[in-house]
C-alpha cells in the first residue's frame, strides 16, 4: 500500500513544482508597470528552485528545472537556453553538495544562494556582451541581484511556515528508503 502512495506523492510534488514554475513564468510576462525606470522584480522562481533543491531535491529534478526555465526563456524572448543553462548548472552545484548545504546554517545557505545567483548574473552579462547582444543596464542587474537575495529568506520562511517545507533531518529516508 505504501509503495503505491510514495511514487504518486513524489510525482504530485514534482507537478506542484512545475505548476508553480509555469504560473510564475506567466506572471512574469504580464505587464504590471509600463513606466520607464521601474524597479526589477526579484527572481522568485530561482529562490524557490534553490529552496526545493536544498530541502527536497527529488521534487525538483534537473529536467523539471530545465523545462521551466527554458519555457521562461521562450516566453520572455530571452536568449534561448543561456539563463536556463546557468540556472541548471547553479542548481546542480547545490545538488552535488547537498550534504554540505544541509549541514550549513541558514545564513551560509543564504550566502551561497546569493553567490551562485550573482555568478549566474555576471556570467550571463559577460556572455551577452561577448555576443554583442542587448543587455540590461548594470544598475538594473545589481538591483535584481540584491532584490533576489533579499527575497530568499521570505520565500524559505513562507515555504517552511506556510507549507511545512523543511530540511530533511539526519537519517531521514526518501520515498524509496534511500537515506537523505
Amino acid at each position: 500500500m505504501m509503495d503505491d502512495i510514495a511514487p504518486f506523492r513524489l510525482w504530485l510534488c514534482r507537478a506542484y513544482y512545475l505548476g508553480i514554475g509555469l504560473l510564475l513564468v506567466l506572471w512574469s510576462i504580464v505587464p504590471f508597470d509600463l513606466t520607464a525606470g521601474s524597479w526589477p522584480r526579484p527572481d522568485i522562481f530561482y529562490c524557490i528552485t534553490i529552496a526545493y533543491v536544498v530541502r527536497k531535491p527529488e521534487w525538483a529534478p534537473v529536467w523539471a528545472v530545465f523545462f521551466v526555465f527554458f519555457m521562461r526563456d521562450v516566453l520572455t524572448l530571452a536568449p534561448l537556453g543561456l539563463f536556463t543553462l546557468l540556472i541548471v548548472l547553479g542548481s546542480e552545484v547545490v545538488r552535488g553538495n547537498i550534504q554540505a548545504f544541509r549541514e550549513y546554517s541558514f545564513g551560509l545557505e543564504w550566502l551561497w544562494m546569493g553567490a551562485i545567483f550573482t555568478a549566474i548574473t555576471i556570467v550571463q552579462q559577460i556572455l551577452l556582451l561577448l555576443m554583442l547582444a542587448q543587455t540590461p543596464r548594470f544598475v538594473e542587474q545589481i538591483y535584481l541581484i540584491v532584490f533576489t537575495i533579499m527575497a530568499y529568506p521570505v520565500i524559505v520562511g513562507a515555504m517552511k511556515y506556510g507549507f511545512g517545507f523543511t530540511r530533511p533531518r539526519p537519517g531521514e529516508l526518501d520515498a524509496w528508503g534511500k537515506r537523505l
